[in-house]
């Protein structure tokens, strides 16, 4: 047999005496049938010092037989600029996405100029 040859460092930590947690598949009802759907909650102080705190975004990757949670990093904060413009000119979305575009042009031009 050829031998492995591995310098991968795991560094994830378990954050609780036990990272092993079981819970139970149970149900909840679609309206207006009432179909039976399985429903998941998780609850815990675990959950907070995991890293998933109240308000927390999180995605969610799912195969076959496992569901993988990761805390989604903060979004970058909205600049001083945009929020003013939100407020003042009521623009749509669309044109929110096109004006923040051109600053970022205008800001990156600026940084190497």
């Amino acid at each position: 047999m050829a031998e492995q040859d591995c310098n991968a460092k795991v560094e994830a930590k378990e954050v609780t005496g036990s990272a092993v947690r079981r819970i139970k598949v149970s149900y909840a009802r679609t309206f207006p049938d009432y179909e039976q759907i399985p429903s998941l909650a998780m609850k815990g102080k675990w959950l907070a010092e995991a890293g998933f705190d109240t308000g927390t975004v999180v995605d969610m990757r799912v195969m076959k037989g496992c569901l993988v949670l990761t805390v989604r990093p903060p979004e970058p904060e909205e600049p001083e600029l945009m929020k003013s413009l939100r407020q003042v000119c009521k623009f749509s979305a669309r044109k929110q996405r096109q004006v923040q575009a051109f600053i970022n042009i205008v800001g990156a031009r600026r940084v190497r100029g």
